[in-house]
């Protein structure tokens, strides 16, 4: 038998044994699912917007199914009773991300707060809460309205000069100096632009990371060609370490001029923690909150200006709102956010409508049986499908349209930042810092297309969404 013969008897036979092991039941309750081709699984039926196609998949298997994507077994959920089991009644045993290649090579090990695990995550998790909560927030309101004040100032040029205004880059500046001044005590200078210093050197492979790590590239998912990957990450280097050594040199900054009895920032009180050990665990976590502080708060305004561009009466309704809670002129401060209901039920449609986060995922660290009905085994990749949620007739009226009024004067089970003791560490200040950041730019600005036509409402999908980058035609309201 030559070789060729033999390599292709073995190649087909390895075909067949995957076949039959990704289509055989693991159990009698296990949930229901399309039949998985070898190697690749279901990938092929997913498509480019993996939130959209688990969506579509949900009309055919029902509100918990399963999937293979490559060798990784796959369990989707949009149902908020066992979500709520995964996320709550049921934490302990999902308490972990998922495992892959990428996430292991550009965590450095899964030793940051993104993706860290078991007692590493517990211990950085408690100690970043302490920074996060509302009292803290509110005792540094005025960072979060320095910084709107100047993205107002960089949109009033655009305006005075007649040109078109790019929101992403802008949006993008505003968010990262929030965490900045928060967690560095610094920020990037407001005329430094995209091609040019911190700007440069962060956006463009912060973007990168994201599509990477959302994109379930098939060397993560394909058992053989996993240890290729990571070999070619560890040898080669990724995006996340020109990311990583611009924090290290802030960390080295700090550690330089720390004094212990007096931290500036959460970053001190990392490396205070930390008795100048692990220090790639504490710069790690400052990547975390350079890239998700950023990329979640600029997404979520970004998509609001195309909401508003696309629904002109809504748009006017906010600012009607806002001029008479605020006042013609003046600056809408984190105080106001209680008494605009109707500007936070637009927001909160905005994050139904194109949640951020729309996939957030969990592993299964024991076989358990979820709302007595559904065998989740041991490893499972678990998969919280939000935008699938927030899109459910039979939970929603109307879910398809942009309707603000649904948030208000009646409860919801809305969850934009996800529930139970791994939810969004941030979330507190992502609330103010956009509503601070959407109700300004429409108190300030008539926001409308370029050209008179609706904004494409298109997604990009990655680690979190962002809508395809577009155009806007800023005209002062005074």
């Amino acid at each position: 038998m030559n070789l060729f013969l033999l390599s292709l008897i073995l190649i087909v036979g390895y075909l067949i044994i995957d076949w039959i092991g990704k289509n055989r039941r693991i159990h009698k309750n296990e949930p229901p699912g399309p039949r998985a081709l070898p190697l690749i699984g279901n990938l092929h039926q997913i498509g480019p917007l993996p939130h959209i196609g688990f969506t579509e998949m949900t009309k055919k298997y029902g509100h918990v199914f399963r999937v293979w994507l490559g060798d990784n077994y796959h369990v989707i959920v949009d149902d908020p009773e066992v979500i709520k089991e995964i996320t709550v009644r049921n934490f302990d045993n999902f308490t972990n991300r998922l495992l892959s290649p990428s996430f292991e090579v550009m965590s450095r090990g899964y030793i940051n707060l993104a993706v860290g695990r078991d007692d590493h995550w517990y211990h950085l998790r408690k100690l970043v809460s302490n920074a996060f909560t509302k009292t803290k927030i509110r005792t540094v309101g005025f960072v979060i309205e320095e910084h709107i004040d100047h993205l107002i100032r960089r949109m009033k040029l655009f305006e005075k000069d007649n040109q078109p205004f790019y929101p992403r880059f802008h949006l993008k500046k505003y968010a990262v100096n929030i965490i900045f001044s928060m967690v560095f005590s610094d920020e990037i200078p407001y005329d430094e632009d995209v091609h040019e210093g911190r700007m440069q050197s962060l956006f463009v492979p912060i973007d990168k990371v994201m599509r990477h790590l959302g994109s379930g590239k098939l060397a993560d998912c394909v058992n053989i060609l996993k240890p290729l990957l990571k070999f070619k990450q560890r040898t080669f280097g990724t995006d996340m370490d020109i990311v990583f050594k611009i924090t290290a040199e802030i960390y080295d900054e700090h550690v330089a001029t720390l004094d212990e009895n007096n931290p500036r920032d959460l970053f001190d009180s990392l490396i205070i923690d930390s008795k100048g050990k692990h220090r790639d665990s504490v710069i790690m976590v400052g990547t975390d909150f350079i890239i998700s502080g950023t990329e979640t708060s600029a997404s979520t305004i970004e998509m609001f200006m195309m909401y508003m561009i696309n629904n002109q009466e809504v748009q006017e309704k906010v600012a009607s709102e806002l001029a008479s809670i605020v006042g013609v002129g003046n600056r809408v401060s984190m105080s106001h956010r209680p008494k605009c209901p109707y500007t936070i039920a637009v927001i909160h449609e905005v994050m139904r409508m194109m949640p951020v986060a729309a996939l957030v995922p969990r592993m299964a660290k024991e076989s358990i049986m979820l709302a007595d009905k559904y065998f989740i085994a041991k490893g499972t990749h678990m998969l919280i499908n939000y935008r699938s949620w927030n899109h459910r007739e039979d939970l929603w009226e109307l879910p398809e349209q942009f309707l603000p009024e649904r948030f208000l004067g009646q409860s919801t089970d809305f969850q934009p930042f996800s529930s139970g003791p791994r939810n969004c560490v941030g979330q507190n200040l992502a609330v103010e810092e956009v509503f601070v950041g959407c109700a300004n730019i429409i108190h300030n600005f008539r926001l409308s297309s370029v050209d008179g036509k609706p904004v494409a409402e298109e997604e990009t999908f990655g680690l979190t969404i962002c809508p395809k980058e577009f155009q806007v035609s800023v005209q002062s309201r005074t």
